[in-house]
């Protein structure tokens, strides 16, 4: 006798109903070796393609992380393209851009985070360098009032460059003709 839970998604099956996989373990999951055969896993995913709970099964699968067999009639690799990250860390963040999706969550994670990260590296630049350009940038990204080390090197940066000619004094003035 097996002493294993029975997952949820196999609760709602009507009773004394089986499911098409049942009693055909060795199509699923192979205790010796590594992987199914390709002859195993397409029987196991037309079996899979007549089942009532197929949805569930591979649900339960993608959620547990079930890493070995055929459940729901996907195979691990599908799983795990089909597995999103948790909301709120940087991996669901990227799974959400990379699909065009919109998450409120998400996006405020990563901006908390992105604002930590400029606060570190602004923290860095003051110790560093005192002030530097790239911590008037930061300053300015994070909606910080600009400090006066900070500003004084912009300045010296600024100053120090050639000014461009505006594109209104080039030439002469052809209004004088």
């Amino acid at each position: 006798m097996i002493d294993a839970a029975i997952p949820d998604f196999l609760l709602a099956l009507p009773a004394g109903t089986r499911t098409p996989c049942h009693g055909r373990g060795e199509l699923y999951i192979h205790p010796i070796r590594s992987a199914p055969t390709k002859a195993d896993t397409v029987e196991a995913k037309a079996l899979c393609a007549q089942c009532p709970i197929k949805a569930a099964c591979a649900e339960h699968a993608i959620r547990h992380g079930e890493t070995d067999g055929i459940w729901g009639g996907l195979t691990p690799a599908e799983r795990r393209a089909r597995r999103r990250p948790d909301c709120g860390t940087e991996p669901g963040w990227r799974s959400h851009l990379s699909l065009g999706q919109s998450c409120l969550t998400c996006r405020e994670a990563h901006d908390d985070r992105l604002r930590e990260q400029r606060l570190k590296r602004l923290e860095h630049e003051h110790a560093t360098h005192g002030g530097s350009l790239a911590g008037y940038r930061l300053e300015r990204l994070l909606g910080l009032p600009t400090c006066v080390r900070c500003r004084a090197v912009r300045q010296e940066y600024y100053a120090a460059r050639p000014q461009p000619r505006r594109w209104h004094r080039h030439g002469q003035g052809s209004a004088a003709a």
